[in-house]
């Protein structure tokens, strides 16, 4: 509680003095105080600081895959018949598309029926698409209406949709293959019929059953006058690297225009140069100094930040790491990135788009890290934060391989001589396969990939290996394996009673002498040393010296692992100037605390002292004037005495 001492009794300005007094012990607090302001404004900078890098590290991020980027575009001039997109590098060039075709689904209907909850018949439907397996739908007096039985059908994902439809003159019940394509052509037949479901078969050619309204069909179109077929109206793989979709189906033509398309690139380093002027223009203010006010930014003459600075200006005007000499463009200058005045970048698009059309891959390796190969069979995948830009011999000791099942006889000539079943393990997945008897190998093959394909058993295919029935894995490793077992003992397929089961291999070898670990095709250098963390793809089965892989450490590489090292919490110089800052401020505020704490007794106690004095003045004020008139009184009965 707030004390006021007026003084009164001893004339003197109390409150002025205490006042005055305690104005004498608040000034070094308020030094101390203003020193505290000093280092909170410095470690506001900081922060500043820190963000605006880890804001240029997060747009950094867009340079590590640039490689990746799309750099191809693809239209049809008449975009109602057609539309396509293309994938990087894929061949650029014009195209004639002509006489499209679209896919369809095959579709039936049966006769009229005059309601959808009258009973139809009773027995099994029997429904195959393609050479599939038949797959059997029970009617029974519980399912047996138009309604029943196409919920029947649809709950059997049996492969196609039924549904019931009112003509205006009845109800028919009308069945959709549920994929395009020629090969899915469905038949439905009855076993064990009542009523009227004898009706709702079919079969091509076949009479008093369901109608035909729809042939399944592939869709077609010829590419320069080669005709090209798909069972979906998505084209791929007829021109490497470009997906078509057909829209309409013509007799006339139009064209498809592959082109060089580097918006997106260009559009990613645009990015990242704003990313970066932003960030020096944030440093820039903070290390400035005014000449006029004589003062400067919290961070002026700091070595670390200076320090920084000319290392990320370095990184934008120094040569490329890892790239050749002999490269086409070795340096961001060469693409179109200049330094200004003031450390931004000046972006000239038009020489990044020059240079990115006369040699992509040596651009790319300017901003991310890239990896070319010196043999065809050897693919870059990647590299780690920990491989370091060189040129690396690889030594492939095994390649990688597809598990594979061969029969052990060559199928029989005139085609299988009783029916037989495949039954397939993969994983959990157990699929079987029947096949007919009389069924040739060709017949054999397509019934088994149709199966499988329809069972989600996509892994495995079959093929006519020499006249042998083969079977292999669709990709490759250790993780590849799957299981065959025939119920014919022998001759048939020459699968054999016994259970035969196969495995894939992994590639092993090594790299840059390094210990590498394979997974399929892949191989990952594990053990210590420069290419720590590089991935090759080893395609086809040689072995031994497959040339060399070289990898070049763009402006991404180098960049990030700065920004990362500035930025760490543990070793970091901005997070070590943090902490030294915070602990400056704690000492601060312990100094002001105990002074203030200093200040507020002695003002307690100079009140203190006041106050007692001002008692006893007070007391002897009484005293006094006790005196006086004690002594006035005595004075003046003298005065009367005398005077009598």
């Amino acid at each position: 509680m707030s004390t006021s001492l007026s003084g009164l009794v001893s004339g003197i300005d109390v409150q002025s003095l205490i006042t005055n007094l305690s104005a004498a012990y608040q000034a070094p607090i308020t030094l101390l105080q203003n020193q505290e302001q000093t280092q909170q404004t410095t470690l506001s900078a900081w922060g500043t600081l820190q963000s605006s890098l880890s804001s240029l590290q997060s747009a950094l991020g867009s340079l590590q895959n640039i490689g990746s980027t799309n750099n191809r575009s693809a239209s049809v001039a008449n975009s109602s018949l057609a539309s396509a997109t293309a994938s990087a590098n894929a061949q650029q060039g014009s195209y004639n598309l002509s006489n499209i075709v679209l896919a369809q689904a095959q579709s039936v209907y049966s006769n009229n029926f005059a309601s959808t909850s009258s009973g139809v018949g009773t027995g099994t439907l029997q429904i195959q698409v393609g050479s599939g397996a038949v797959q059997n739908i029970s009617i029974s007096n519980n399912n047996d209406t138009l309604d029943g039985i196409a919920q029947a059908i649809n709950s059997a994902n049996a492969g196609v949709n039924a549904g019931v439809i009112y003509d205006g003159t009845g109800y028919r019940l009308t069945l959709t293959g549920t994929n395009t394509g020629a090969n899915q052509s469905f038949t439905v037949s009855a076993s064990g019929a009542t009523g009227s479901l004898a009706s709702l078969s079919y079969s091509s050619g076949a009479s008093g059953g369901m109608s035909l309204s729809q042939t399944a069909q592939n869709a077609g179109v010829s590419i320069n006058g080669l005709p090209v077929t798909s069972a979906t109206n998505s084209i791929s793989g007829a021109i490497p690297g470009v997906s078509l979709n057909l829209l309409q189906a013509t007799s006339g033509s139009t064209t498809l225009q592959v082109n060089a398309s580097n918006s997106g690139f260009v559009t990613t380093v645009q990015s990242f140069v704003s990313a970066f002027n932003k960030t020096m223009g944030t440093i820039n203010q903070l290390t400035a100094y005014n000449a006029q006010a004589g003062s400067g930014g919290p961070l002026l003459g700091n070595a670390a930040v200076n320090g920084l600075r000319t290392q990320l200006l370095n990184l934008v005007s120094d040569p490329a790491v890892g790239l050749s000499s002999s490269a086409s463009y070795n340096s961001l200058g060469s693409v179109g990135l200049g330094l200004s005045s003031s450390g931004t970048i000046n972006l000239n698009t038009g020489t990044l788009q020059t240079a990115l059309a006369a040699d992509y891959q040596d651009v790319v390796g300017l901003f991310g890290q890239t990896g070319q190969t010196s043999n065809s069979s050897v693919q870059y995948v990647s590299a780690s934060g920990s491989t370091q830009a060189g040129t690396y011999a690889i030594n492939i000791s095994q390649a990688a391989s597809q598990a594979q099942i061969i029969s052990s006889s060559a199928f029989p000539g005139s085609g299988l001589t009783q029916s037989e079943s495949l039954t397939f393990g993969s994983g959990s997945q157990s699929v079987v396969v029947s096949l007919s008897s009389g069924s040739s190998l060709s017949a054999v093959v397509n019934t088994i990939n149709a199966t499988l394909q329809q069972s989600g058993m996509t892994g495995v295919t079959a093929s006519n290996d020499n006249g042998k029935l083969e079977l292999q894995s669709a990709g490759y490793g250790s993780a590849q394996s799957f299981s065959v077992v025939s119920n014919v003992a022998s001759g048939g397929t020459g699968i054999g009673t016994s259970t035969l089961a196969a495995s894939g291999t992994n590639v092993a070898g090594t790299v840059n002498g390094q210990i590498a670990s394979g997974s399929g095709q892949n191989l990952t250098v594990t053990g210590p040393g420069n290419a720590l963390g590089l991935q090759i793809q080893v395609l086809g089965d040689s072995t031994g010296n497959l040339g060399t892989v070289s990898l070049s450490q763009g402006l991404y590489q180098q960049m990030n692992s700065l920004l990362t090292q500035a930025l760490s919490s543990q070793n970091g110089f901005i997070s070590a100037a943090q902490n030294g800052i915070n602990s400056t401020i704690g000492g601060l505020n312990a100094q002001i605390a105990t002074l203030q704490q200093s200040a507020s007794n002695q003002t307690a106690l100079l009140q203190q002292q006041f106050a007692a004095m001002q008692t006893q003045l007070s007391s002897l004020q009484s005293t006094s004037q006790y005196l006086n008139a004690f002594y006035s009184s005595t004075s003046s009965s003298s005065s009367s005495s005398t005077g009598g």
